[in-house]
């Protein structure tokens, strides 16, 4: 596995990099934008020249993009349907001029509209954008906490979206531990973890598993909230964190740590932690 942190924007990108590069981060995961913006950027042919040269030179691979956190595939209003769209595709086609393979999507919401209604118009936007994608870069679905409105928090339902949309759409999934754990996915446990596994392995299959937010989260299993923690302080815990790192997972696998305080000395604490716990796994 390569593991990494996702890296807020303040400092700029080649300083971030660079930062990630020195506290031993072989992957990166960063907004190209503001997140809470409709506007993406549009990155001169310099610029990109800049950002590709200092990612190789900090052998950073793969840089991993998220989208801004307005886009809602599923959204009620047409105005945000619309601006989700846009900015999406923009966003991919930033993706694609820095060489990223991964843009990773929360399903979102389905606003009051009911959840089939919401899946159906997620899965035929999708089929609809996905025609206009740049090539080489995959978009990666991310399973939700669950709760209120949202989509895809179940395997099931994240399965259905790939199965409806076929197996040659530049589609994946980013799994994120915490989430699962918030919809009420064990890991903490042996049983706990064999069990889910399973059910992720059924309904996505393994090789849909390109990317890995690995999280401890400070809320209880099936809470369906959505609360970061550092590694090994919340309820998923040192033992469970090192069982789900012993899953035979591919070699080349980015695990992205979204612990609270990014960006400060607090990332090079979990990420080491992470390394420990990487050592310390037991067989499967």
């Amino acid at each position: 596995m390569r593991f990494g942190i996702h890296m807020p924007q303040r400092g700029g990108f080649a300083r971030n990099v660079q930062r990630a590069a020195e506290i031993g981060c072989q992957t990166l995961q960063v907004f190209i934008g503001n997140p809470t913006s409709w506007n993406a950027p549009q990155l001169e042919p310099a610029e990109v020249a800049r950002r590709r040269r200092v990612l190789q030179e900090c052998a950073i691979d793969p840089l991993i993009i998220h989208t801004a956190y307005l886009v809602n595939l599923a959204a009620k209003k047409e105005e945000f349907h619309v601006k989700s769209c846009r900015l999406l595709r923009q966003t991919l086609h930033n993706a694609h001029l820095l060489g990223s393979p991964y843009v990773v999507l929360h399903i979102g919401s389905h606003g009051g509209r009911g959840y089939q209604e919401g899946m159906d118009l997620f899965i035929s936007t999708l089929e609809k954008e996905m025609k206009d994608w740049p090539p080489g870069v995959e978009l990666l679905l991310e399973n939700t906490a669950g709760g209120g409105t949202s989509l895809g928090g179940t395997f099931i339902s994240i399965g259905k979206i790939l199965h409806s949309l076929g197996e040659r759409a530049p589609l994946g999934v980013c799994l994120d531990t915490a989430h699962a754990w918030a919809f009420g996915y064990d890991f903490s446990s042996p049983e706990g973890l064999k069990k889910t596994m399973g059910e992720l392995c059924e309904h996505i299959g393994m090789e849909k598993i390109k990317a890995v937010h690995l999280n401890d989260s400070s809320s209880p299993c099936g809470s369906y909230r959505d609360r970061h923690s550092h590694l090994g302080e919340g309820f998923i815990g040192p033992e469970g964190l090192k069982a789900f790192l012993s899953y035979p997972w591919p070699e080349k696998m980015p695990v992205i740590l979204e612990t609270p305080e990014m960006g400060t000395d607090r990332a090079a604490v979990n990420l080491a932690r992470l390394r420990s716990y990487a050592r310390e796994s037991p067989e499967v």
